[in-house]
C-alpha cells in the first residue's frame, strides 16, 4: 500500500530527526515542493495560485504538523504573503524561520502571527530596522555573509532552539541552497498534471553540468492524489 509506505516514511523520520539532532546539531530537514508536470512553481509573472488540488494541499499541511519549524526565503514572503499556519488539518502549527538578508520583512505581514516567528538575516542591517522588526513580535538572528544568511548557520540555529525537524517550502533558491549545501534529508514533491512552459523553477540552479553529477534520491515513494502525484524520497 502506498499510502501505509509514505505514512511509515514520515514516523521513520521521527526517528532520524532526533538521531540526527544529537549527533550533528542539525535539524532533519524535508524539501517541499509543489511544482507542475514541468518543473515550475509558478508563472513568469509570479502567479501561483493554485497549482495543486486541493487534497494536495491538505497533505501539505500534514507535513507542516509534522515538523518543528517551517523555512521560507523573502521572495516567497513577498511573493505570497503566507500564514504558514496548519489549517487543513488537526496539529499545532511550526514555528517559523524566514530568511531575509536586507530584513525587508513588513511588520504586518501575516506570518507575523500566531507560532513564534524568526527571521534570519545578514550583518549590517541597521539597530533601528531590527528594532522595528522584534517590536512587531518577530525573533531577529543577524548571522554573517555576504548579503544572505548561511543556510547551514541557519539550521545550526534552529537546532539549538530545539527544532528537530524543518520543512523548507521556498522557493527555488533557498532550494537550491539547502541541496547544494547537502543539508536535505528527505524530498516531498507534489506534481500537478499541468505545464506551463516559461515560469519559475521550483530549484534554481545547481551548478550541474553532467547528468552523472545529478542529485540522485532513494527509497522513492509514489503516491497519487486525485490528479496528482506525490514523491517522497530520501
Amino acid at each position: 500500500d502506498v499510502t501505509v509506505g509514505v505514512l511509515e516514511a514520515e514516523a521513520r523520520a521521527l526517528n532520524v530527526a532526533y538521531v540526527k539532532h544529537r549527533t550533528t546539531g542539525l535539524p532533519y530537514v524535508t524539501l517541499k515542493l509543489a511544482q507542475t508536470l514541468d518543473g515550475q512553481i509558478a508563472t513568469a509573472s509570479g502567479d501561483s495560485k493554485w497549482i495543486t488540488s486541493q487534497a494536495s494541499r491538505v497533505r501539505a499541511h500534514r507535513l507542516r504538523a509534522d515538523a518543528d519549524a517551517i523555512l521560507i526565503g523573502s521572495g516567497t514572503l513577498k511573493a505570497d504573503d503566507p500564514e504558514l499556519s496548519v489549517r487543513h488539518v488537526e496539529g499545532e502549527s511550526p514555528a517559523k524561520i524566514v530568511l531575509d538578508g536586507r530584513l525587508e520583512i513588513s511588520t504586518g505581514a501575516k506570518v507575523l502571527e500566531g507560532a513564534p516567528l524568526w527571521v534570519a538575516t545578514s550583518e549590517g542591517v541597521s539597530n533601528r530596522r531590527l528594532q522595528e522588526v522584534e517590536a512587531a513580535g518577530a525573533g531577529v538572528w543577524v548571522i554573517g555573509g555576504d548579503g544572505r544568511p548561511d543556510l547551514h548557520d541557519v539550521l545550526k540555529l534552529a537546532a539549538d532552539k530545539g527544532y528537530l525537524h524543518v520543512l523548507i517550502e521556498g522557493g527555488g533558491q533557498v532550494a537550491a541552497s539547502a541541496l547544494r549545501g547537502n543539508l536535505v534529508d528527505r524530498v516531498a514533491v507534489f506534481v500537478a498534471p499541468k505545464i506551463l512552459g516559461k515560469g519559475i523553477s521550483s530549484v534554481g540552479d545547481l551548478g550541474i553540468d553532467r547528468i552523472a553529477d545529478a542529485v540522485e534520491l532513494d527509497l522513492v515513494e509514489v503516491e497519487r492524489i486525485g490528479d496528482d502525484l506525490f514523491y517522497a524520497a530520501d
